[in-house]
């Protein structure tokens, strides 16, 4: 294009009021410049992506610090996240804008006589819209967990957000379309009218259907009405496969597996979603789904300056994870009790004084001091490293660091594992997956025999399985070998558990793959065998009926393959959990426990 020829286009787009704004004066007048398309349009979306990326990360901080809780306590924290999220943010507008500058330039091109301005708005609206309404319907299921007041904040936030890069590709696409045809836009404006009611339009469009269906929290009672109940038994087993247990049941190598099963035990089966192992178990311990207990990761990440950890991330965790943690701007978490906020079931079996004993639980660490004996999740890896709250109460933490040194000889096992890989592999396997679980294995018999007359509710997770899957190179008959060993063991613990009048045994496939799962649910009373797939949330809701608690309106019904004793009440929910306190140095010394199982 001849320079006087951009000097009347010039001309002719100040009469007509554009080039009145900075951010028109920007984009428009630089694309006008004599300089080549391709570095125009580069110029371009490196300045769209610097304004816009200042939009969406404020947007994304205020998302991200509402949904993991942090927008009361600290809402100074979306700034600091928004400063982090800055670069990614404007590097994603910048290049969407790149990619999405093919539409005008080809809607150009077919039909020039559509007019510059039409083509650059709908694609600028269509663009800021769909990414709006994506990102808010990922989001749905965390808004209804926040308090109205901060929806009203992200309702607020998006669409401004929504209006800046709308306004943002506009420019940017007309500034190309100009170059690409000399012609001057008439007709139509984005004016900040139109801007408004567009953002108005995307407030209530998207977020007006997601407050109005928020759940109200219902309170808690000041106290549980209770009915005398029965004692119950909760043991997880991680990395089965459904057709391992049926074979070696069939062959005879789980007595007291068969047992159970012969004397009134339902084998049923559940879907399992490809969720973390940290949320499927915390659902089966406490019945209620991700979005109501808390935990929602294997981890969180804290930027810094940021006061409350992100455990939800969506796609952002990438960011975190590949680039900020390894420059040390943002410190890698586990995964804290402090985080579940939904009371698994040995801790409502625990209120008014009765024993209970969980060990090894997902969302147990630091242990919470309870009657009877709380061994913490990775305790194993916490126990030799001195790590405060390991274990609850402490005076049992000297007895449990005797029974890891006793645990800790691989015997039999090591050798057959030497027989199948190096001997470094095998040392490394047997010090994070099948040392522990024979550990927790002794620690929940400790629990069965010490507790105060007996237990009133008893749980045990044993991972060793799903640990040795992952990256396993020793074939496939050494493992199946492995398989049989570890659920021999856990036929062993089933056969200690005499005096217990619900047994619930949860046998996932976990990291192994499979869309489904095993349960095999026991009651003195009976149960029976049922084809109809059972929820994984329904074995929690059975267990708090067994015991004689009250049935939460916020729990679904028991399994329907046993009878159930009718509740003493109904009552709105349970109540929140309390975070538990913990020592300053938790999160690092429970991080190193966390790598060494191999879970991260």
């Amino acid at each position: 294009m001849p320079e006087r020829d951009l000097d009347g286009v010039r001309a002719e787009l100040r009469r007509r009021g554009y080039l009145t704004h900075a951010v028109e004066r920007a984009l428009l007048q630089d694309a006008l410049r004599p300089r080549a398309t391709a570095a125009a349009l580069a110029r371009l979306a490196l300045r769209v992506g610097a304004l816009g990326g200042v939009a969406v990360a404020v947007a994304l901080g205020v998302g991200l610090v509402a949904a993991n809780g942090g927008l009361a306590a600290s809402p100074l924290d979306v700034i600091v996240v928004a400063a982090h999220l800055y670069l990614p943010a404007a590097l994603g507008v910048g290049l969407g804008f790149a990619i999405l500058c093919a539409v005008p330039v080809v809607a150009l091109r077919l039909s020039p006589q559509r007019g510059v301005e039409a083509v650059s708005l709908a694609t600028a609206l269509a663009a800021a819209g769909g990414a709006a309404a994506v990102a808010l319907w990922a989001a749905r299921a965390r808004l209804a967990e926040v308090a109205p007041w901060q929806v009203a904040v992200l309702a607020v936030a998006a669409p401004l957000a929504f209006a800046v890069v709308a306004r943002l590709l506009y420019d940017g696409f007309l500034a190309l379309a100009i170059r690409l045809t000399e012609l001057v836009p008439h007709g139509i404006r984005l004016t900040r009218r139109t801007l408004v009611l567009a953002a108005a339009a995307v407030a209530v469009v998207l977020l007006a259907p997601l407050v109005g269906a928020r759940p109200r929290a219902p309170a808690a009672p000041p106290a549980l009405p209770t009915a005398p109940g029965e004692r119950v038994a909760l043991i997880g087993v991680d990395g089965v496969q459904p057709s391992e247990v049926e074979y070696l049941l069939a062959r005879g190598h789980l007595p007291a597996t068969a047992r159970l099963r012969a004397a009134g035990g339902a084998w049923l089966s559940y879907p399992r979603d490809p969720v973390p192992p940290a949320v499927f178990w915390t659902t089966v311990a406490t019945g209620m789904p991700a979005a109501r207990h808390g935990v929602a990761a294997l981890d969180s990440f804290r930027p810094l300056g940021v006061a409350t950890p992100l455990a939800r991330n969506g796609p952002v965790r990438v960011w975190w994870e590949r680039v900020e943690v390894p420059l040390q701007l943002a410190e890698y978490r586990p995964l804290l009790s402090s985080r579940r906020r939904s009371h698994a079931v040995w801790e409502l079996a625990a209120r008014g004084g009765a024993p209970v004993v969980a060990v090894n639980w997902w969302a147990t660490f630091p242990a919470e001091p309870l009657p009877g004996l709380i061994v913490a999740h990775g305790a194993y890896q916490l126990l030799a490293q001195e790590t405060p709250g390991a274990v609850a109460p402490a005076e049992e933490r000297a007895g449990l660091v005797a029974l890891r040194r006793e645990a800790a000889a691989g015997g039999e096992l090591a050798a057959q594992l030497t027989a199948t890989l190096s001997r470094a592999e095998a040392d490394a396997l047997l010090e994070r997956a099948f040392l522990p679980d024979r550990f927790y294995a002794a620690a929940f018999r400790r629990g069965l025999a010490r507790s105060r007359g007996a237990p009133r509710a008893a749980a045990l997770y044993l991972p060793a399985l799903d640990l040795a899957a992952d990256r396993w190179r020793g074939g496939d008959v050494a493992f199946a070998d492995l398989v049989r060993r570890q659920l021999a063991e856990v036929d062993a613990v089933l056969s200690e558990l005499a005096g217990f009048g619900t047994i619930a045994v949860v046998l996932d496939p976990g990291r192994r793959a499979g869309g489904e799962g095993r349960l095999l649910l026991w009651r003195a009373g009976g149960c029976r065998e049922s084809p109809a797939p059972t929820a994984p949330e329904a074995v929690a809701s059975g267990l708090l009926r067994a015991l004689g608690l009250p049935q939460s309106e916020e729990l679904g019904a028991p399994p329907a393959a046993c009878e159930w004793p009718s509740p003493p009440a109904t009552v709105a929910t349970y109540g929140e959990r309390a975070a538990p306190p913990r020592s300053p140095a938790a999160g690092e010394e429970y991080l190193e426990s966390l790598r060494s199982l191999g879970y991260l």
